[in-house]
C-alpha cells in the first residue's frame, strides 16, 4: 500500500528515535608508554560515542521495495484483507496495535495510526498513515501525514498496492514500498532486511485473504 514526502503497510511516528544503548569505544593506553615508566597512569581517552551517530545528519538513501505475485484468491478478498487496518495486530508481522481514525463514504479506511516494532532493533513507533481506497480500481495506497510525521524515523514512507483480476485467470497483486530513513543507522539495520520486507508482507496478506475466501 506506516509510499511522498514525510515520513505503511498502511501506515509517521510522532516521538523521537529510540537510543540503542551501546558503550562507546575505548582508546586504552599502552602498558608499556613512557608516561607508565616515570610511574604515571596515562587515562584511558574516549575516541567517539557510536550512540552520537543516531543523530547523525549524513544522507540516506530512497529505497522501493517492490513484489509481485499471482494469487488464487479473488480481487474482493484480497482488497479487504489490505484494506482491514484495525485487524493488522491480528495477523500482521511488526504490527503491534492498529486503529482507524476516518473513513471515507463508503467505509473504507481513511486515516489510521499503527504501533509498528521489531525487537532486534528494539524498535516501537506510531504510525500515523493517510489511506486511500478505491475498490473500482483495485488500489489501496497509504502515506504517511505529513503533520504528525516530523519526529518520524522515516522522511518518506508510502505504500501502493495494485489489485488486477481478469476473468479466468488468477487475481495479480503488486506492492510498492518507498521508504527513506532521516537517519544512516536505521537506514544500514534496514539494509540487512529489505530483500525479506516486501515478499513477508504480501505472504501475511495472502493468508488473511485465504480466510476471508
Amino acid at each position: 500500500m506506516r509510499p511522498s514526502s514525510g515520513a505503511s503497510t498502511l501506515l509517521s511516528f510522532s516521538h523521537p528515535p529510540p537510543r540503542l544503548s551501546l558503550p562507546p569505544l575505548i582508546l586504552k593506553s599502552n602498558p608499556t608508554t613512557a608516561c607508565q615508566a616515570q610511574g604515571r597512569t596515562q587515562p584511558h581517552r574516549t575516541l567517539f560515542n557510536p550512540s552520537s551517530i543516531f543523530t547523525s545528519t549524513l544522507p540516506t538513501q530512497l529505497r522501493r521495495l517492490t513484489h509481485a505475485q499471482n494469487s488464487p484468491h479473488s480481487a474482493s478478498s484480497i482488497f479487504r484483507a489490505i484494506a482491514s487496518v484495525d485487524q493488522y495486530p491480528s495477523f500482521l508481522p511488526f504490527t503491534l496495535s492498529a486503529a482507524v481514525l476516518e473513513r471515507d463514504t463508503r467505509g473504507w479506511p481513511a486515516r489510521a495510526n499503527l504501533t509498528v516494532g521489531y525487537e532486534p532493533f528494539n524498535l516501537q513507533e506510531d504510525w500515523s498513515s493517510i489511506v486511500l481506497c478505491d475498490e473500482s480500481r483495485g488500489i489501496i495506497e497509504a502515506k504517511s501525514d505529513e503533520v504528525a510525521s516530523e519526529k518520524s524515523i522515516f522522511e518518506i514512507l508510502q505504500t501502493r498496492w495494485q489489485i488486477t483480476a481478469e476473468e479466468g485467470q488468477d487475481t495479480h497483486v503488486q506492492l510498492d514500498i518507498d521508504l527513506k530513513f532521516r537517519n544512516i543507522v536505521y537506514d544500514q539495520m534496514f539494509a540487512q532486511v529489505e530483500g525479506k520486507v516486501a515478499r513477508t508482507v504480501m505472504g501475511a496478506f495472502e493468508k488473511r485473504a485465504r480466510e476471508l475466501d
